[in-house]
């Protein structure tokens, strides 16, 4: 009779940590969908755990729909929704790539506040976690298709006063952790359309490189 009570008792409380990991992200969901644009300025941790190689750096990212604009020290990331200019500041040499074939299952900026809408399991881990003296929740989130995804776990670390997203955690299918800190969240910041392609004059002496079909 106690392991029949204590089973419910399981089964009630997964129950409830799913149903407040759908509500949060719900809100978050819905309050993302009054932002036409947004940027934000993050640092960012990559542990590779073959070599192990910390690699830290701080960058900023444009958003405005499935178009994004990422911004790293060595190198620019432009992508219109379609294609994709990856600028290489060491070398100045430039790629271009279709967006569909440079994507595979990776984690794209865009997608940072709709990831979870679909192909994903959620699970509440910690509803009373602190980032930096932030109170937040902690949710993770499982690719219902690990295979189609170049990582096998996101956790999100959501500010419970904003219905923000603070950090990020990412953990690859090689088992590399990729952390990003969110700083300075602006929401429906003025973006030019043209802020999400590579402007090829404004690098005197820029190698092209192709890779389109």
């Amino acid at each position: 009779m106690k392991n029949l009570f204590l089973t419910f008792a399981l089964l009630a409380t997964f129950s409830l940590q799913a149903q407040t990991s759908k509500e949060i992200l719900d809100k978050i969901s819905t309050k993302a969908k009054s932002w036409a644009t947004t940027s934000s300025d993050f640092s960012s941790e990559l542990s590779n755990p073959k070599t192990g190689k910390v690699t830290k750096q701080n960058g900023t990212v444009k958003v405005k729909g499935k178009k994004y604009q990422l911004a790293l020290p060595d190198y620019s990331v432009y992508c219109d929704g379609a294609t994709v200019w990856t600028y290489n500041k060491k070398s100045n040499s430039c790629s271009i790539d279709n967006l569909a074939d440079v994507k595979d299952g990776g984690f794209d900026p865009s997608e940072m506040y709709t990831i979870w809408n679909k192909d994903f399991k959620h699970e509440m881990k910690n509803a009373n976690a602190t980032i930096d003296g932030i109170a937040c929740y902690e949710i993770a989130l499982y690719p219902i298709n690990p295979k189609s995804k170049s990582f096998h776990t996101v956790t999100l670390y959501v500010d419970k006063s904003k219905m923000e997203l603070v950090k990020v955690n990412v953990k690859t299918r090689e088992n590399a952790d990729v952390t990003y800190k969110i700083k300075n969240f602006k929401a429906n910041p003025a973006i030019n359309d043209g802020d999400f392609k590579f402007n090829q004059a404004g690098f005197p002496g820029v190698k092209m490189v192709d890779n389109r079909l």
